[in-house]
């Protein structure tokens, strides 16, 4: 539930272009050209209804978004649309790594087929795929296989809970994200995504939801304003979420963590019990150290009696950069409920470097009150791979 941070981003740092792309594979020394897919995997991403030719009938199509482009420098998913789509369907799994190659191949042709506005595939989304975006990540295993100095990219330490997770809720070989306002194409297209995925196996999943938007926000299961402070525009997103050089340039680093939330017994205390835990209003979201709802809060403001009106153990102090040396993290989280005993938050943040969030969280580990009402029930990392671009399918950069 880390609120993310209001560094001065970074000026005058140019964007990055990518000259080519190429998929390294194996032991890191091999180029992927042209990977084969197997028989398979050409089925799963090809296949289409006999009328998929047919345009969906604008006449009982749901008001499903604007359609948002697959093809780009970066994935979509993250900073594109510009706000977070209703719903989400998040798979954490593992793969058959000596297929991790074609894989990939399938994968990117099978994501261009499910978000083509223009010749739907039917059998997939009869109405059109909306404002569909799916957004891919590798997990440590196969990112040292494909190149051996990325085996530290995803690295997060053991955090407070995290001993007593399942093996199967810690890491994954690959996240699958499938994002879009209207439910229902999630389980159809993420069936269709990992078809393509040679040996998948899931881990876990969880489909999330977002609460009504004020703006481009919306409230967390504890009824505050969540993912007020994040970077906004080309020069913030490229200080502080874009990775610049490398084998993944273009691309970015995914935190997820899965969060049961005691919303029973935080919402027993006092609202202004509830407020001093967070460090802002839930009425508004302004802080409660004076402003608006888009400001950050003041740490050195004090009551007249020289108490710090933002806590000591407040949220908002605990996650603060100027205690973490951090940069900022874009928030794409959303809320879940998988049973009555099991309901809280998929808190998933983009960011240039893995650091950035493990910073924030050992600091909340010991600092921030809120996590008494936070249970980790899983946990990872992945790195977001370059976007497609032209061609060439889902992989690492090269020069």
């Amino acid at each position: 539930m880390t609120e993310p941070h209001d560094d001065e981003p970074a000026a005058g740092r140019e964007r990055t272009g990518l000259s080519r792309r190429s998929l390294l594979f194996g032991t890191g020394v091999g180029v992927l050209a042209g990977a084969a897919v197997g028989a398979a995997g050409t089925a799963a991403v090809t296949s289409r209804s006999p009328d998929a030719s047919r345009s969906p009938d604008p006449s009982r199509s749901p008001d499903q978004g604007a359609p948002v482009p697959a093809v780009g420098e970066h994935q979509a998913g993250i900073a594109r649309p510009a706000l977070p789509q209703q719903h989400c369907l998040v798979v954490v799994g593992d793969i058959d790594r000596t297929s991790t190659a074609a894989s990939l191949t399938a994968l990117s042709a099978a994501i261009r087929t499910v978000t083509d506005a223009a010749a739907p595939d039917l059998a997939v989304t009869p109405d059109g795929p909306g404002d569909l975006t799916v957004t891919v990540g590798l997990g440590a295993r196969p990112l040292a296989d494909l190149d051996p100095t990325l085996a530290g990219a995803v690295a997060l330490p053991v955090f407070a809970g995290d001993d007593d997770l399942d093996p199967d809720r810690r890491g994954g070989d690959i996240l699958l994200s499938v994002n879009a306002t209207d439910p229902v194409v999630l389980e159809p297209v993420m069936t269709h995504l990992q078809a393509a995925v040679a040996g998948f196996r899931t881990r876990w999943s969880d489909f999330g939801y977002l609460g009504m938007r004020d703006g481009d926000v919306s409230r967390n299961p504890f009824g505050y304003y969540d993912g007020i402070i994040v970077p906004r525009g080309d020069a913030e997103l490229d200080a502080n979420v874009w990775i610049a050089e490398g084998p993944l340039a273009g691309g970015t680093i995914c935190v997820i963590r899965r969060f049961r939330l005691d919303t029973a017994g935080f919402g027993a205390l006092a609202p202004d019990r509830q407020d001093a835990i967070i460090g802002r209003h839930r009425t508004d979201g302004s802080p409660l150290s004076g402003g608006t709802r888009g400001d950050d809060v003041d740490l050195l403001a004090k009551t007249p009696e020289g108490q710090p009106l933002i806590p000591t153990h407040a949220h908002a102090r605990a996650a603060h950069p100027s205690f973490t040396g951090s940069d900022l993290m874009l928030r794409r989280s959303y809320n879940y409920r998988a049973s009555a005993d099991d309901h809280g938050h998929l808190f998933i943040s983009y960011q240039r470097d893995v650091t950035t969030f493990s910073r924030t969280q050992l600091r909340l580990d010991e600092t921030d009150d809120l996590m008494a009402f936070s249970t980790p029930t899983a946990t990872a990392a992945f790195a977001i791979l370059p976007g497609m671009t032209g061609d060439h399918p889902l992989g690492l950069a090269t020069a």
